[in-house]
């Protein structure tokens, strides 16, 4: 490798934060369709809300399929494949005008292609590097609140000089020519003669006895607990997400003050995966996870303590901080305690614990305000989750095969 010439891993990661900025796309954009969507299909808040659970059964599904994909097939073809699905499924949904066909089209066919994202990104990117891993990782799941910080405005836009049917396509549009950098997705670095970026990966990875297979990694105390971590951050992620605007407008806050909260976890989420990715080269992972957890769980307080713009900042960025700093460490511990052959598949079921949490959070959130017709308990829930968490994340261990 030539000092002067550009690790191609790179134009990798680059490539990747643009496949990935396609899952926050979808992600952000559905709350801006929401009440456009409610209003031409006469659907209740709580029908319209079920399009998203069953987008994220589906997609956790997908994201296994597509796991297992990415490991025996090329990655280009794989990703632009699900990627087409999801154009279609936008497509499709702005011409849908039955509520059976909005479900088809919206929830299932865009959760299907959602798993072609994030999870084949990721799983690609480890394999290019040895070292400055947990640092590419960060920088490509940095995509998903880039996005946040421009589909979000920009979709609302776009609905407000137009209608529903004509964001859809543009938004489909918008996903086609962010597909088209997977063309220059490579499977790994000898596909072009190259070795990983600080390196060959050590001669132990290519030993079958540190690849795992799927069945035997998910059965292990290491996956089980960062399942379990993923799961309690996302939980207390959606709650909040769910909860801090009508929170905010509750207390009587303007739509500006309302609406700096969101747009400060993005940009607070978007520092925190590239902090953190740089950190883990140099820090213990366990201890950046149960600092960043804990972060997360403690800057709820700065919510439920004060009701001005300075303390809605604060906590936004504080909390999106801390929820992004542990999102690029999940994967490069999976392919360390599991080896890089089955990647991509262990990755794809790990996902579905965000899955899970958005099915359960949101309900949730909704549940507790109306029932009891405050916000705190929801807030509440979030604390302890993520307390929870930052106390498991010191219990993580390397597994053993026998």
């Amino acid at each position: 490798m030539k000092k002067n010439k550009l690790f191609y891993g790179w134009i990798i990661v680059f490539s990747a934060i643009a496949l990935v900025f396609l899952d926050g796309l979808l992600l952000y954009s559905f709350g801006v369709l929401l009440p456009s969507i409610q209003e031409k299909f006469e659907m209740t808040k709580a029908s319209v809300n079920s399009i998203f659970a069953i987008r994220c059964i589906v997609f956790a599904f997908s994201m296994i399929l597509f796991g297992k994909l990415i490991d025996k097939h090329r990655p280009e073809k794989v990703i632009f494949f699900g990627g087409l699905i999801t154009v279609f499924g936008l497509l499709l949904t702005a011409y849908s005008d039955t509520k059976f066909s909005l479900f088809l089209n919206y929830g299932v066919l865009t959760g299907i292609g959602d798993g072609a994202f994030y999870v084949p990104a990721v799983a690609v990117v480890q394999r290019w590097f040895n070292k400055r891993r947990d640092f590419a990782v960060g920088l490509v799941t940095a995509g998903v609140p880039i996005s946040g910080l421009i589909i979000n405005p920009l979709s609302a836009w776009i609905l407000s000089v137009s209608t529903l049917e004509i964001t859809l396509i543009s938004l489909a549009g918008i996903t086609l020519i962010c597909l088209l950098p997977a063309f220059l997705m490579k499977q790994d670095p000898k596909e072009m003669n190259l070795e990983p970026y600080g390196g060959p990966f050590p001669e132990s990875d290519s030993d079958e006895s540190n690849n795992w297979m799927t069945n035997e990694a998910t059965k292990t105390p290491a996956f089980i607990i960062l399942y379990t971590l993923l799961f309690l951050g996302m939980l207390s992620f959606l709650i909040v997400v769910t909860l801090q605007f009508d929170y905010a407008i509750s207390n009587n806050l303007n739509l500006l003050a309302s609406s700096i909260a969101p747009a400060s976890i993005a940009a607070g989420s978007f520092c925190g995966r590239l902090v953190t990715g740089y950190l883990a080269d140099f820090i213990d992972r366990n201890k950046i996870l149960f600092a960043v957890f804990l972060g997360q769980g403690l800057s709820v307080l700065i919510l439920l303590n004060g009701n001005s713009l300075l303390h809605y900042s604060l906590f936004g960025f504080c909390f999106g901080f801390s929820y992004g700093g542990w999102i690029p460490i999940f994967p490069s511990l999976l392919k360390d305690f599991f080896g890089k052959k089955h990647v991509g598949q262990i990755f794809g079921v790990f996902g579905t614990g965000f899955s899970i949490s958005a099915i359960i959070g949101p309900p949730l959130a909704g549940y507790l305000v109306d029932e009891f017709n405050t916000y705190n308990y929801g807030f509440y829930i979030c604390i302890v989750a993520c307390l929870v968490a930052a106390v498991l994340a010191l219990l993580i261990k390397k597994p053993i095969k026998n």
